[in-house]
This record gives structure tokens, C-alpha cells and sequence, in this order.
């Protein structure tokens, strides 16, 4: 190497200390599952959201009339088709004795998917950013990430008497610009995530500088 060109290497970073930057910053991991798997060094975890179990009810109870409306059907029709069709009474209680297990079992499988979809929904919130994570279908699952500087205003409403009773709601973030807002239903009690979200904005403004 010439004595009189200046060495330069020592300060270039090292790819291993580009690579390990990066993994700093690039924010929280989330795992199949929906939950976080870390945190960046700089944040701090305010609360991680999952939907109020009331609209698993809702799920189940649409579940429970199906498969009872099926049983019924099943009971009530099946065997009076055997004089119709012309077959034994016998082979038409086997096929409908069929038919109800085959009515159970899709119910029960439409519940297990059901309740992993509805709980794979989720608000997280640190000091610094808001992530929401829509599981929109079993394999279609969004993740949306605002920075708290972003944030324009947030909204918690409970209309109607089982929200009231059952302390849930609608949990509305408002931004700034073209991004969109985040609408997080079935929230519990949504007036504190809400009011949690606003003072970690102000602390968030205030700490940078802002407005």
C-alpha cells in the first residue's frame, strides 16, 4: 500500500455492522401466531390487544344454529324421503345418521378457523409506533405499523347496549396524510387503549419536538 494515500478502511463500516444495524431498526418481528417476537433496544411495549371474546359468541352461536337447523332438517325430512326415493327405511336412517355427523363436523370446523382467525386480530402498541394486525382469512393476514408522530387523533365508541354492558367497542386512529386509518372493532374497553394511545403521542411529540 503507498505510505502517502490515507487508509480509509478503518473507517468504512463492516458489512456484519451494516447487517446488525439493520436488525436494530427494523422494528418488532411478529411470528405465525401473531405475536410480537421483539422489540427494537429503543422501544417500550404500552400494550399488545387481542378482540373481546363477546364476538367469539357471536361466531359460536351462528355455529350452533347451523348445525341445529341441520340436525333438524336431517330428523325431520330425511326419513319421509324414503317412501319417495323408494328405498328401505333402514338404508334412508344411515344416510341421514350420515348426513348429521357430516353437519356436526363442519361445525366444529368452522369454529376451530373461526376462533383462529378472530383471535390472530391484534393491536400493539409501543412508545413510539402502533401495529395493527388484521387476520383477514386463514392464509390472509395484513400488518399495518404507524409511527406515533402520525397519529392525528383517536377515537373510542360504544354504541348499543352489549357493548355498554360488556365493555367493548370500536377503537378508531385517525393519521395524518394519506395513510390510513386504523379501525380496530371488538376492542375491550376501548376509552382506555384509546386514552393510552394519546398519552404516549404527547409524551412521543413532546420528546421530539413536536407539535
Amino acid at each position: 500500500m503507498d505510505p502517502q494515500q490515507p487508509d480509509n478502511t478503518t473507517d468504512q463500516p463492516k458489512q456484519s455492522d451494516i447487517a446488525d444495524k439493520a436488525a436494530e431498526q427494523r422494528g418488532r418481528l411478529l411470528d405465525p401466531t401473531g405475536k410480537i417476537e421483539s422489540l427494537t433496544a429503543n422501544e417500550t411495549l404500552l400494550f399488545d390487544v387481542r378482540r373481546h371474546p363477546f364476538g367469539l359468541f357471536l361466531l359460536y352461536l351462528q355455529a350452533f344454529v347451523g348445525i341445529f337447523l341441520g340436525l333438524v332438517i336431517t330428523i325431520a325430512f330425511m326419513p319421509s324421503l324414503a317412501d319417495v326415493i323408494g328405498v328401505s327405511r333402514g338404508t334412508i336412517s344411515s344416510i341421514a345418521a350420515a348426513f348429521a355427523l357430516f353437519v356436526i363436523a363442519f361445525g366444529l370446523i368452522f369454529v376451530v378457523l373461526a376462533t383462529r382467525i378472530y383471535r390472530g386480530n391484534q393491536l400493539i402498541s409501543s412508545d413510539k409506533n402502533v401495529t395493527q394486525v388484521l387476520q383477514i382469512g386463514l392464509f390472509d393476514r395484513k400488518v399495518s405499523e404507524l409511527s406515533m408522530g402520525n397519529i392525528e387523533d383517536v377515537t373510542a365508541q360504544q354504541k348499543g347496549i352489549l357493548p355498554t354492558i360488556f365493555n367493548y367497542g370500536e377503537l378508531r386512529i385517525e393519521t395524518a396524510g394519506e395513510q390510513n386509518n386504523f379501525t380496530f372493532i371488538y376492542c375491550p374497553n376501548p376509552n382506555a387503549y384509546a386514552k393510552a394511545i394519546l398519552d404516549a403521542r404527547l409524551a412521543f411529540l413532546t420528546q421530539h419536538g413536536g407539535h
